[in-house]
């Protein structure tokens, strides 16, 4: 799938870095330090990207059943 013209592949990472700019742009950042930045970062991936989140996979990672 990586060959030129197969946007596909950047799909996924592309709508990630897009929603985390969308919300490092609500925090004003060049105030900040740089390990701040990270752990605002840090918090956002890890706790409410991955754990908070509203997403589409199945309860006990199953895929669904017909």
């Amino acid at each position: 799938m990586s060959d030129v013209g197969k946007c596909y592949d950047n799909a996924r990472m592309e709508s990630f870095f897009a929603t985390l700019k969308k919300k490092l742009y609500q925090i004003d950042t060049a105030k900040m330090n740089r390990e701040e930045v990270k752990t605002i970062i840090w918090r956002y991936v890890m706790v409410y990207y991955n754990r908070q989140r509203i997403s589409t996979v199945n309860e006990g990672g199953l895929p669904p059943t017909m």
